[in-house]
């Protein structure tokens, strides 16, 4: 595939409107996997009425992800349970197939007194082909550590050589940005042996230019072509919240390539994504490269794509 070509945005695929009691709105943090030759699947973040978020999914069309195949009857991870760290929510981090299982890493939420949340990691498997999800542990597998007392979540994973590479979002600050208090987080680099057991401390490898921005989100790792990359939602000061990318070929030095996107811009007024190309997850089917992410209000209206053309 040849990355040198140009991003272009296809649009829309599906704005979820009361699609049961747990998925009143919202395409929240899109993760996706080829599930087979023909379809994708895309793990969502699913709002309720009161804006708790659980995880279903969406099939598309491999060859052309507009067409919508299936959408998931019911969660396939229900939140925590009282008092964990996940017990206000739960939202994709990354899907990611490994011996013929898949390893959902998610971020959960919890409401906390004197700071507004807090979000730390947890992993699910499936071993029946993504339809359900079981914790291998009702704590977080990327707990508080100093590097991120508030934040370190997000997790995403490639495993090469039976080493898990993973990156993630750490932060122990907030930042007053349009008249809220938002948490300020960076991109973290660590390595486990088996997708489940990590250090306290990893290398933080790709900084917030804090002149533009307050956060670098849910960073989402892959290989094309040979080369690491890193996606990541900017979390700008504006609140118009666009995509990033870094690379690296040694996974110790990261260059920001944001500029990668230099053609892409949001929406115009009253389209989907007219303030949030929010959470990016690219996926390479083998034919084409493509690039999902929510839109406006965390995916309120909708999840849309892009590819490489």
């Amino acid at each position: 595939m040849d990355l040198t070509r140009r991003w272009e945005k296809v649009g829309l695929i599906h704005k979820p409107y009361n699609e049961a009691s747990w998925w009143v709105s919202n395409a929240m943090a899109p993760t996706a996997i080829l599930l087979n030759e023909s379809i994708i699947r895309v793990f969502l973040g699913c709002w309720d009425n009161d804006g708790i978020s659980r995880i279903g999914y969406l099939d598309l069309n491999a060859a052309n992800p507009s067409e919508l195949v299936n959408i998931s009857k019911e969660f396939v991870l229900d939140i925590g349970m009282p008092g964990c760290f996940d017990d206000n929510g739960v939202f994709p981090g990354h899907a990611y197939k490994y011996n013929n299982n898949i390893y959902l890493y998610y971020t959960g939420f919890q409401k906390l007194h004197k700071i507004p949340f807090s979000n730390f990691g947890g992993l699910a498997i499936s071993i029946d082909g993504g339809e359900s999800f079981s914790r291998v542990s009702k704590a977080p597998v990327m707990d508080r550590s100093d590097e991120g007392l508030f934040t370190r979540a997000g997790t995403s994973v490639i495993c090469e050589n039976g080493i898990f590479k993973s990156c993630y979002s750490a932060g122990s600050s907030w930042k007053f940005v349009a008249n809220k208090v938002r948490p300020v987080y960076e991109v973290y680099y660590i390595e486990s042996e088996n997708g489940i057991d990590f250090k306290n401390k990893g290398n933080c490898i790709i900084n917030c230019d804090f002149n533009l921005e307050h956060g670098l989100g849910r960073p989402q790792i892959t290989k094309l072509n040979n080369v690491y990359y890193i996606f990541y939602t900017r979390r700008m000061l504006d609140f118009k919240y666009f995509i990033g990318v870094a690379k690296s070929t040694d996974l110790v030095t990261w260059v920001r390539i944001d500029n990668w996107f230099l053609n892409i811009s949001l929406g115009k007024q009253n389209e989907f994504d007219s303030e949030m190309i929010y959470f990016p997850s690219v996926i390479d089917t083998g034919n084409n490269i493509y690039l999902f992410y929510s839109g406006n209000g965390y995916g309120k209206d909708g999840l849309g794509y892009m590819k490489i053309i």
